[in-house]
């Protein structure tokens, strides 16, 4: 049986104004910090990341921490195109894939923790999704049976994540999490500003 993991680093980071990847938080990008998290994590057999764009620059720039780092071209595609490429490698590499994690790179305070109780939660015999959620709001991770990484790798009509296990999750479990970045997504100025603030002030 092996875990895996895939960050997805690859949009446009539009709302933002620039790349999310490498934006820095106590002295380490935001993907370092995922993948370094991550690296924490017993059981875990190995870390895929999605980018695209910019993925000269952030390979240049960014300490994978032994993640595998992969360049998706269709990235404009949107973000479920690059879970799928993260998803195909990941099959690819471990033959025995049970559960694959789905992170944000725009996700950086998720504690280890979190992402191990979350493995942990995951029953292969019971669930297709397991996601994480905050006060009654779900967000990431989600983890995914590989039945139904399979069936999603496969489904061409699905716009996104959610909408696919709208439709096909017949076993969706929610996991209660004593961690609020699992719902907060770093994803424009205002967020970051807010983010790099004194704790004090926040």
């Amino acid at each position: 049986m092996s875990l895996a993991a895939v960050v997805l680093a690859a949009g446009e980071s539009t709302r933002m104004g620039r790349p999310k990847p490498l934006l820095e938080f106590a002295g380490e990008t935001f993907l370092e910090r995922t993948v370094r998290t991550l690296g924490q994590l017993d059981g875990l057999d190995a870390r895929f990341v999605v980018l695209g764009h910019e993925a000269a620059k952030i390979r240049r720039a960014v300490d994978f921490d032994d993640a595998v780092a992969l360049t998706h071209r269709g990235y404009r595609q949107g973000m479920l195109s690059s879970l799928k490429a993260g998803a195909k490698a990941a099959l690819k590499e471990l033959p025995d894939l049970e559960a694959l994690m789905v992170c944000l790179v725009d996700q950086p305070l998720v504690q280890a923790e979190t992402y191990a109780a979350l493995l942990n939660a995951f029953q292969p015999d019971k669930d297709d999704v397991v996601i994480a959620a905050y006060s009654g709001e779900h967000g990431h991770p989600v983890v995914l049976a590989r039945p139904f990484v399979e069936r999603l790798v496969a489904d061409a009509r699905s716009r996104s994540l959610a909408e696919f296990i709208e439709a096909h999750a017949a076993r969706r479990r929610f996991v209660d999490c004593d961690d609020p970045a699992v719902v907060q997504n770093v994803n424009t100025p205002a967020a970051y500003e807010a983010l790099t603030q004194p704790e004090e002030s926040r």
